[in-house]
């Protein structure tokens, strides 16, 4: 049975839109917009091979969420509840924020080669992260996969991971303004990139500010934590 996390979500006119993300959910399809096509503003790094009616697949997974919230604005109230099956989270927040926790977990668990790079996350998906918390659950799992591929266990790589979502969010951008009314959905998708940068800007101090709740935990003098190399090393 495919894993689902639901976002129920309402509005201060009292519409109410729910959302359920399959994480095994087979390509979007049907009558989809123009601005889904994937020569249309195509990442730079994207993979996939045209075709005359290939769909980016990103862009076609937030169809139903631009339909229902291109015509808002990102400062506007709403209520959102997530149930994971772990457990739920309510916030009252704006719109900006509610999408930026959605648009997240659909592009991670989509099928984007770039961005399914992120899926392990949204296994442990967390709508209203902050900082410290993105941090931990990136260098966890970019050090989880390490190991499971056998390579050395080092945050190699992490530079490299966070260009890439730099890039396609840049071009993803473009695609993007064209199918909203307002700025609801072009301000979470920012919002999405200057929490990824934040992340990619923060990863040592952050680290610096994590190794704090490890001292007991920790035998002799660990040394500093430095990005790419490994302790000890």
């Amino acid at each position: 049975m495919s894993k689902k996390i639901i976002y129920l979500f309402r509005l201060e006119s009292g519409v109410g839109h729910r959302f359920d993300v399959e994480f095994d959910r087979p390509p979007a399809g049907g009558d989809l917009p123009e601005w889904t096509r994937l020569e249309a503003d195509k990442c730079p790094h994207c993979p996939l091979p045209n075709a005359p009616d290939a769909r980016c697949p990103a862009a076609a997974d937030l169809v139903p969420l631009v339909e229902k919230f291109s015509a808002l604005s990102s400062i506007d109230r709403i209520d959102v509840h997530v149930v994971t099956p772990q457990c739920e989270a309510r916030k009252r927040t704006d719109t900006q924020t509610a999408l930026r926790a959605l648009m997240g977990l659909i592009l991670a668990t989509g099928a984007c080669p770039i961005l399914g790079r992120m899926r392990p996350l949204a296994h442990m998906h967390m709508p209203f992260a902050t900082t410290t918390e993105m941090v931990y659950r990136i260098v966890s799992m970019h050090l989880f996969g390490c190991f499971l591929r056998g390579e050395p266990v080092g945050l190699d790589g992490l530079d490299g991971f966070f260009s890439d979502i730099d890039r396609l969010n840049h071009a993803f951008f473009g695609r993007l303004k064209r199918a909203v009314q307002r700025d609801a959905g072009i301000n979470a998708l920012v919002a999405l990139h200057s929490h990824s940068t934040l992340a990619s800007l923060s990863i040592k101090p952050e680290m610096e500010n994590i190794r704090v709740w490890f001292q007991q935990t920790l035998a002799g003098d660990p040394g500093e934590i430095v990005p790419g190399y490994r302790n000890g090393a």
